[in-house]
């Protein structure tokens, strides 16, 4: 090996062993540093248990609380307020005012050097139950037109257990998906079933069953398409007969489906035998992989009957 070889091992060498050195006193001779983490949320447990007594949560005065830890310093950029549980068990509390402890525990390596707030007072009242209808949907801001086309539904409805207040809160339930784990492809999914008001936020503290929902879901796109509704008079009678019906309906598909579907023609509707005001049911075969859009509801054919007047008769 030449001169300049050797130096160069060595220099090399000489990293390698630096570099070992660092990691070795960093991983077993790491100071320990503190971290304060911002709104860790509380979890409130034994929801379950209250709900069979026939009570639940009606408020509380904290939903998050601030944890300090004490923790290795290279741990610091791994370590975020999710990592952190912060419980309140409300399994064995009774109507009224009560004051709970927290427990809270940091991950693995990490001591709990303090809490913002060590117990939280609780509020309980008798519970009520609803039976609402289960969505999917997308979470965060998407295209408005995206939609989920969800199929086999293991469970169409929950049953939420709350307060009546808090069932008051309550604008629907959900299972949200993220728009970007589905494709045109159907997808297998488990999801939990949340409680979600009008602004789409969690309503906390409800006990939903079941807990889950399973279904397959693809990506789609609502479109709003012209409706053509053929109508039928062939009367021969006394009573003159007019009608109106909607132009347009929403439909929901794959985009690669309803990209170039333009409208549907609806049944034709006979009114020849109708002699009073009536609304009446639109009926239309969707193509396959074509269905109505989430909240379109039944479309109908509004018909008004009036008796003509006897002069008029005459006169024809």
């Amino acid at each position: 090996m030449t001169d300049q070889g050797r130096r160069m091992f060595n220099i090399i060498l000489a990293l390698i062993v630096s570099i070992a050195a660092w990691f070795f006193v960093v991983y077993n001779y790491d100071p320990m540093t503190t971290e304060r983490y911002s709104g860790v949320p509380i979890t409130y447990t034994g929801l379950d248990t209250l709900a069979n007594r026939g009570y639940a949560v009606a408020e509380a005065n904290y939903k998050n609380v601030e944890v300090t830890l004490q923790q290795r310093r290279i741990d610091t950029a791994n370590i975020s307020s999710e990592d952190i549980s912060v419980t309140a068990d409300v399994s064995g509390l009774s109507t009224g005012e009560n004051t709970v402890s927290l427990r809270v525990s940091g991950p693995e390596g990490t001591q709990v050097q303090d809490v913002s707030v060590k117990n939280v007072v609780v509020n309980i009242d008798s519970a009520a139950s609803q039976e609402i209808p289960i969505t999917v949907e997308y979470e965060g801001e998407t295209d408005e037109d995206a939609v989920p086309l969800v199929e086999n539904m293991s469970v169409t409805t929950a049953t939420v257990i709350a307060t009546e207040e808090k069932l008051a809160e309550i604008d629907r339930v959900a299972a949200v998906v993220d728009p970007k784990d589905l494709d045109e492809q159907y997808k297998a999914m488990t999801l939990e079933i949340a409680a979600l008001d009008k602004e789409g936020n969690k309503v906390i503290n409800v006990v939903i069953y079941p807990e889950t929902v399973s279904f397959r879901a693809a990506a789609g796109y609502v479109k709003e398409v012209r409706l053509v509704v053929p109508v039928k008079d062939e009367s021969e009678d006394s009573y003159e007969r007019t009608y109106t019906a909607p132009e347009s309906v929403v439909i929901k598909g794959k985009k690669s489906t309803i990209d170039s579907f333009t409208g549907i023609t609806a049944d034709e509707i006979n009114v020849a035998n109708y002699y009073e005001d009536s609304e009446i049911p639109i009926e239309y075969d969707l193509p396959e992989g074509v269905f109505l859009a989430d909240g379109q509801e039944q479309q109908v054919l509004t018909l008004k009957v009036v008796e003509k007047p006897e002069e008029e008769e005459e006169s024809e």
